[in-house]
């Protein structure tokens, strides 16, 4: 199957979102019948057409009920629910809570993210948040590299080298911190906690606003794959623009946390 005429029929589903979708469009844009597109879907997914047009609708109704004012008829409306009453089935079928005690007790928000072919391995749901941040100085090792497998290498050697020393239990200690940061061609990893520590440099963390999201890890080899699937699936599902050249992990008990600046 062609996975670039899929992505077309993506493009136009997440396009007519909050407006009717001609199922047989979408099939003509795969060069396939309806029929034929459904089960190439399904066996593809694991859901059908349908389900993923709803997910989707409900992702992005979540957003709009944690992001803005709008009214929850409006809302509703705006992703072709004929009634506040079956948007509100709808959503608590879909969240297991109703949009109003979303708006009013929510912390965390849900993204069902937008299908890309080829990354369909990635395609899960996912909790974040939006969290603010104060300015934070912290103690951190640093390590440079020109390409991202060259400085994978250096940061599993920085880790090797504060546990052998001792500095990584005083890091996890004092809460662990890593910033990576891309300077024109050159990709710089920090390492660090809020506690002074042997020959560190200080680095600033700045205030503001990130996206939060649990990567249910800290092994580097989870890290790095879980970090992929939110830079190429799960944030162009979102609203926000982001720095793509700067974010933080943050260690906490057996996890490891990514946030991501919001410009």
């Amino acid at each position: 199957m062609n996975y670039k005429l899929l992505n077309e029929m993506i493009d136009y589903i997440e396009n007519n979102l909050t407006s009717e979708i001609d199922y047989k469009k979408l099939g003509k844009i795969v060069g396939e019948n309806e029929f034929i597109l459904q089960r190439i879907f399904t066996f593809l997914t694991g859901i059908s057409i349908y389900e993923y047009i709803k997910k989707r609708r409900l992702s992005k109704a979540y957003e709009d009920l944690v992001t803005t004012n709008d009214l929850i008829i409006n809302i509703a409306y705006r992703y072709n629910y004929n009634s506040v009453v079956s948007f509100d089935r709808a959503f608590k079928k879909e969240f297991g809570i109703t949009p109003k005690k979303c708006r009013e007790n929510n912390t965390k928000s849900v993204l069902f993210p937008r299908l890309n072919f080829s990354k369909i391995d990635r395609f899960k749901e996912v909790n974040y948040e939006v969290v603010k941040l104060s300015k934070k100085t912290l103690y951190c090792y640093v390590v440079s590299a020109d390409t991202r497998l060259d400085l994978q290498y250096k940061i599993r050697e920085l880790y090797k080298k504060t546990k052998r020393d001792d500095t990584y239990k005083i890091m996890n200690d004092n809460g662990m911190y890593a910033i990576s940061i891309k300077e024109k061609d050159k990709l710089l990893y920090y390492l660090g906690c809020s506690k002074q520590l042997p020959n560190a440099i200080k680095k600033t963390v700045p205030n503001g606003e990130y996206l939060k999201f649990d990567l249910e890890s800290r092994y580097q080899k989870d890290i790095i794959k879980v970090s992929k699937n939110i830079h190429d699936t799960y944030i162009p599902s979102l609203n926000y623009i982001t720095n793509k050249n700067y974010d933080i992990e943050y260690y906490e008990g057996d996890t490891c946390y990514r946030l991501i600046p919001i410009k």
